[in-house]
């Protein structure tokens, strides 16, 4: 009975200080998302957003760049239908130009034009500096992670982490650069159907950037 009892203790302390090792690990992940997040400068991208809604499928994809806090531009490349759209938030100004309609529209942030880029998920929180924020209000958990991951417009291969975010009756499983801890890839979840997959293509941060990408075209 002793003998027992002493291998029941063992295996006790054994699965407490693996916990304690994975937590340590996913803890550490979490701190460099934080802190690659607060420095960003600039941020730019190629990203194909899928959606899956009532057995439908459609993508979007569309360059993105942002620098913080409050300038932004999305330029749709694909499918044709929306190919040139183009969405410039530039402070409190909001632009929109609809290639298929030759038609430019201009907003005021408070009529509408703000947040445009909240469907992307984590990855928005991460450009925003706001990494920190979505993770405390959230649930964190373990997700698993593939062996790899390949940006797919350069065909470079990613050591990468992997963490979910549960927030109400949604679950948002996150991918990140295991080398600069950028989310690459994100799937977010409502209750156990997917809903929404951000797809990360090529990305740089903190590079050079031009002013004139932001500017709102005159009426």
């Amino acid at each position: 009975m002793m003998q027992s009892t002493r291998y029941s203790l063992a295996v006790a302390i054994l699965v407490t200080i693996l916990a304690a090792m994975v937590w340590g690990q996913s803890s550490d992940i979490l701190d460099a998302v934080c802190t690659t997040s607060q420095g960003i400068t600039a941020y730019s991208a190629t990203i194909r957003m899928t959606q899956y809604q009532s057995g439908d499928i459609s993508e979007i994809e569309f360059a993105f760049d942002f620098v913080p806090p409050d300038r932004m531009r999305i330029v749709y490349t694909a499918p044709a239908t929306v190919e040139g759209q183009t969405m410039i938030l530039n402070a409190d100004k909001f632009y929109t130009y609809i290639a298929s309609l030759r038609r430019s529209v201009w907003q005021d942030v408070g009529e509408g034009g703000s947040n445009q880029g909240e469907e992307m998920g984590f990855l928005y929180d991460f450009v925003t500096r706001s990494a920190m924020t979505a993770l405390e209000e959230a649930d964190i958990q373990d997700a698993e992670r593939p062996e790899s991951f390949v940006l797919e417009n350069t065909g470079e291969t990613l050591d990468v982490d992997a963490f979910a975010l549960v927030m109400d009756d949604e679950r948002e499983v996150i991918l990140v650069n295991a080398f600069d801890a950028a989310p690459v890839s994100i799937s977010i979840y409502s209750g156990d159907e997917l809903k929404m997959e951000i797809l990360v293509l090529e990305y740089h941060t903190n590079g050079a950037f031009d002013e004139a990408w932001f500017a709102i075209p005159e009426k």
